[in-house]
């Protein structure tokens, strides 16, 4: 039987049970102890009894509301049966937080909304500019970062890296753009062409996107990557339950976006 994808199960949790809700709405925003859930959802708790009230509550009445670690145990061990959240234990204390590949399926369950990273691979140096041009006047897509992989073997140093140069004066979107550049030893050398590793490739990328999918949205353009990185984009997009596409052209006027 086929898994249910994990937005349609954070979904269901979430309109099902309140706190857990609150755990993921928390966990969302970082790392995070059972204390501090167990007090998040007490503060809940407090504020929808308020609502029912009509009134705010006594100290009496707000005493009496208190969250049992059994109650914060219960709904955390569903959320990792699941594969929402993970957990460990340091110290005297237990550390609760999303799993990285839950994390943007809990952002868009809960409407919460992040500065979009676009992350595409070119295969040569002059594929800089019809992409950048292509970008700038693109109505889907308005991202605060670009990151671009590349082949150490083909982008050896001194090779022109000069997107952002691209970008029309009187353009009103500005990004940052950072590059990463996939290992020899990873992607193969030249005269070793297909003896790269997938594996591998898909773990150098991985390690960069662990590095900013807290603070930012992700899309992936599979469009113009040598194979090996393009394989390994398309495996992150599926892993982690975000978009990639392909452009049938880097022209504004003419061209098909094909999403998988």
């Amino acid at each position: 039987m086929l898994r249910k994808p994990i937005e349609d199960i954070v979904r269901e949790e979430i309109e099902t049970v309140r706190a857990r809700r609150v755990i993921l709405d928390h966990l969302e925003d970082g790392l995070k102890t059972g204390t501090e859930l167990r007090e998040a959802i007490r503060r809940d708790m407090q504020s929808q009894e308020v609502k029912k009230k009509g009134r705010a509550l006594s100290k009496r009445e707000a005493e009496k509301i208190e969250v049992t670690s059994p109650k914060l145990y219960h709904n955390t061990r569903k959320l990792e049966e699941l594969g929402i959240i993970i957990s460990w234990k340091q110290s005297q204390y237990r550390l609760f937080e999303l799993d990285p590949r839950a994390v943007l399926p809990v952002r868009r369950a809960l409407g919460i909304s992040k500065p979009l990273m676009y992350i595409t691979s070119l295969s040569n140096p002059e594929d800089q500019r019809p992409f950048v041009q292509w970008l700038v006047n693109n109505p889907h897509f308005n991202p605060k970062k670009l990151l671009v992989f590349v082949e150490a073997t083909r982008w050896t140093r001194g090779v022109s890296r000069i997107m952002d140069r691209f970008i029309p004066d009187d353009a009103f979107r500005v990004w940052t753009t950072e590059w990463r550049e996939v290992p020899e030893e990873v992607t193969g050398g030249e005269e070793e062409i297909g003896q790269g590793s997938l594996q591998e490739t898909y773990e150098f990328v991985e390690d960069e996107i662990l590095k900013h999918i807290h603070a930012h949205n992700i899309v992936f353009d599979l469009t113009l990557g040598p194979t090996l990185i393009t394989l390994a984009m398309a495996k992150l997009a599926h892993e982690y339950s975000t978009t990639a596409f392909q452009v049938s052209r880097y022209d504004i006027a003419d061209t098909e976006v094909s999403y998988y």
